[in-house]
């Protein structure tokens, strides 16, 4: 396993994780600029992600541990705007299936297309947290819990209750 290389990964969640999760939540007063910095972060690690995978291959956790995959998985997920990236990476990455469940509806929905475990939502125009379209609700449920997560109805009770809605 390559120790240092999970270390850089997981520093730049450090930094990722730290701009969204508030603790620049004064930068939120000063007209969206909190925005800019977030997708200032995600292109400065996209540039460092794509250098990573020419230098090491598509990292794995035979290369870099468990913890360096879903860091790693993490930093992919917030790579909305080079969508082919994070198609690669779920094709090429051994991502724990929970984390492949997101990615995948990560990518879906980028593309247009319907979710297929309910991972992701939306504010609508109320300003209500939603979940983005769904493909075969009937076995939604079935299929979250095959790749190990919670039910949707808990999942989306947790979301409203984290986004205040």
């Amino acid at each position: 396993m390559n120790k240092e290389l999970s270390r850089r990964i997981s520093k730049l969640v450090k930094i990722d994780q730290g701009i969204r999760n508030s603790e620049l939540s004064d930068l939120k007063l000063l007209g969206g600029l909190h925005g800019y910095v977030v997708y200032l972060i995600d292109a400065i690690h996209n540039w460092r992600i794509h250098k990573l995978i020419k230098e090491y291959g598509y990292p794995s956790q035979k290369l870099i541990g468990k913890r360096g995959m879903r860091d790693f998985w993490l930093l992919v997920q917030h790579q909305d705007f080079d969508l082919e990236l994070q198609k690669a990476c779920l094709k090429h990455c051994d991502f724990e299936p929970r984390e492949k469940a997101y990615l995948t509806d990560r990518t879906l929905v980028n593309t247009g297309e319907k979710q297929l475990y309910g991972t992701q939502f939306h504010r609508d125009k109320k300003g209500v947290l939603v979940p983005r379209p769904i493909k075969d609700k009937e076995n939604l449920d079935k299929r979250r819990k095959r790749v190990g997560l919670k039910p949707f109805q808990k999942y989306a009770e947790e979301m409203m209750e984290k986004s205040g809605t």
